[in-house]
């Protein structure tokens, strides 16, 4: 069977690209890997990368042109969800404690049996969860 190694990017359409890259770098700690460029003229969306220095995760932020202006939904087909994982519960109430500093509404710290988490969304509402699996 073919295998891939580790994940390359995730690309994330938004609607407002300078205020998604602000968030990212603002609140998660992404820093800029890219300067904003045209994509391929076929997609018709710019796009700009950023990573995060600690995981190594690359974000392509696109905005696209043609664009429904309409928000995150994740009960249509496609992302759910986005989860980061921390190594130990006081990293869990770290990431809270900046959550609330930042002004980013978040869900309590809810334990789903196999692992601790944190919801939130960016400024489009793309889900996001600081998760913490347990033993």
């Amino acid at each position: 069977m073919p295998t891939f190694t580790q994940v390359a990017h995730v690309a994330l359409v938004v609607r407002d690209m300078a205020a998604s890259v602000a968030f990212y770098e603002r609140v998660l700690g992404f820093e800029q890997a890219s300067e904003r460029r045209e994509g391929p003229p076929e997609a018709r969306h710019p796009r700009q990368l950023l990573r995060h220095p600690d995981s190594a995760l690359v974000l392509g932020i696109h905005e696209p042109y043609e664009r429904s202006h309409d928000r995150f939904d994740p009960q249509r087909t496609g992302l759910d969800h986005l989860a980061v994982t921390v190594v130990d519960r006081s990293m869990l109430d770290a990431w809270v404690a900046h959550l609330d500093a930042h002004g980013v509404g978040h869900s309590p710290v809810r334990d789903a049996g196999y692992a601790e988490f944190v919801s939130f969304g960016d400024p489009d509402d793309i889900a996001w969860e600081i998760w913490l699996p347990t033993p």
